[in-house]
């Protein structure tokens, strides 16, 4: 049997898709959570490939790039949470850069920032920034979309990735990008809701209880 391993931080954050698709795909793995101080001194040992995380153990070979995981996942379970077809993989892929490579690298600074004001200075331009350009182009992309989903009614692992960050805003656990941010964007929102009354994304959140 495959021996697969996903290693991040306590909380949601990035590795949340994958340990949902992970969840969807039936595919039995090691949620590794480190705290801080134990990442800090496994990256100076020189522990992870780019010295971050999520990191995901296939058989002991570490990978990175959330993207390129969730993918992985996708096809080598032989789900339908990747489109077989080309223009919708195309759509998939392109919002899943979108969230994981434009709006983590520009959201990751504020993360580490300890001064209160600054933070919200620096999420202020994140807001004006690079989160409205990738909320309005995923707006855009969905409005090609009967619904409720991305690319039509199959969730997939883009959906994982929009509806986790959904939840993130609304919740509003990042300081200075709250619900209001989704004001403007009905058919985000939309695949929010779809995304938190999918069958399989209620029976992740009851897992254990």
């Amino acid at each position: 049997m495959t021996q697969i391993r996903l290693t991040y931080f306590e909380g949601a954050g990035r590795a949340e898709p994958l340990r949902i698709a992970l969840f969807l795909a039936k595919l039995p793995f090691e949620d590794r959570r480190l705290k801080f101080p134990e990442f800090a001194a496994m990256r100076a040992a020189g522990e992870f490939p780019l010295n971050s995380l999520p990191v995901l153990e296939v058989d002991g070979r570490a990978m990175v790039q959330t993207a390129a995981m969730l993918r992985f996942v996708a096809r080598f379970a032989g789900t339908d949470l990747y489109p077989a077809d080309a223009r919708a993989g195309f759509v998939v892929d392109s919002v899943l850069d979108c969230f994981n490579d434009t709006l983590s690298h520009a959201l990751t600074p504020s993360l580490f920032e300890r001064d209160q004001e600054k933070k919200l200075e620096m999420r202020r331009a994140i807001v004006a920034g690079p989160l409205t350009l990738v909320l309005r182009y995923t707006e855009r992309l969905a409005a090609d979309s009967k619904g409720p989903f991305l690319t039509g009614e199959t969730l997939t692992i883009a959906d994982l990735v929009i509806g986790t960050s959904v939840k993130q805003y609304r919740s509003g656990t990042l300081d200075g990008i709250g619900p209001e941010v989704l004001e403007a964007y009905p058919r985000v929102r939309a695949i929010g809701d779809a995304f938190a009354a999918h069958p399989g994304i209620v029976a992740y959140g009851q897992r254990g209880g």
